[in-house]
């Protein structure tokens, strides 16, 4: 279920506050899957600034820390007569400040979306491979250039301006964040709002360092909770790990795993993504 407030409330909620330093989660490597048709693979590490492949525009945000992190998901659907692949990369700073992210998707129309982001507003550039298609990806023409400049909203309200894929390892820190989340989705920003509500009883299974593990527990249940903050403009839905709108999460409470995650996919009124392989 979407939740749209009207506009004129917008100005009720809170502006986003400098971020506490991301934690580096328990987990390298997480795997949910959707037996047998979609499966969603994580990693994280720490990198240098030098290895972050970060492109040169006006205005574009420098890092200012000695380290980054560097979240790479790769998604793949095949369903029937469809097969695609989506290979996301994001580097941001421990302060949750996104600094760019590439979009690789394979299937009957590939290309490669890179967001960069600047002081005001995000770079968007597609490339498309030509019609052999024989170069790789970084060498792909580019199709189109856009500039997305932050409305004043955003300049009001937002801190700190992130990336969907930041919820993966804001789900995973000791403590989630209780303030509302600026993140830039596509083509606008949206205020996210992670809302604890309760527990669920839930069957468990999958492997810890290859090791199975198998258990039944009272997960934390949450709700990630997106609204535009221009929705006169009608963006496009909130996207997260393949799942739009509104999307539920389910938490091991002493592990801070998040074991499930369920929403819409293309395809599936409701999936439900179930952890089933876990790197420490």
């Amino acid at each position: 279920m979407k939740i749209h407030l009207p506009f004129v409330l917008l100005g009720l909620l809170p502006i986003a506050a400098a971020a506490e330093p991301l934690a580096m989660p328990a987990w390298r490597s997480l795997t949910l899957e959707l037996p047998p048709a979609f499966v969603v693979k994580a990693e994280l590490e720490h990198i240098e600034p030098s290895a972050a492949p970060l492109l040169a525009r006006p205005r574009t945000l420098t890092p200012r820390t000695s380290r980054l992190l560097h979240l790479k998901v790769t998604s793949h659907l095949k369903w029937f007569l469809t097969t695609k692949s989506w290979l996301g990369d994001l580097w941001l700073q421990p302060d949750r400040v996104a600094l760019q992210r590439n979009r690789l998707k394979s299937g009957k129309r590939p290309n490669l979306k890179i967001y960069r982001y600047a002081e005001d507003g995000v770079y968007r550039l597609r490339y498309r491979p030509d019609e052999r298609n024989e170069s790789p990806p970084d060498r792909w023409p580019l199709e189109s250039e856009r500039f997305y400049p932050y409305p004043r909203a955003v300049r009001q309200r937002c801190s700190v301006i992130s990336d969907p894929y930041v919820l993966l390892i804001l789900l995973s820190q000791d403590e989630v964040p209780g303030e509302p989340l600026c993140l830039f989705n596509k083509r606008t920003v949206y205020q996210v709002t992670l809302q604890r509500q309760g527990k669920r009883s839930i069957s468990v299974a999958y492997r810890l360092d290859g090791d199975p593990v198998q258990t039944r527990l009272e997960a934390e249940r949450w709700l990630i909770q997106p609204v535009p903050l221009e929705p006169q403009r009608s963006p496009e839905p909130f996207e997260f790990l393949g799942m739009e709108g509104t999307i539920e999460v389910l938490r091991d409470p002493a592990t801070h795993l998040p074991v499930q995650f369920q929403g819409r996919v293309e395809g599936f009124p409701r999936a439900r993504l179930s952890l089933t392989r876990v790197r420490h």
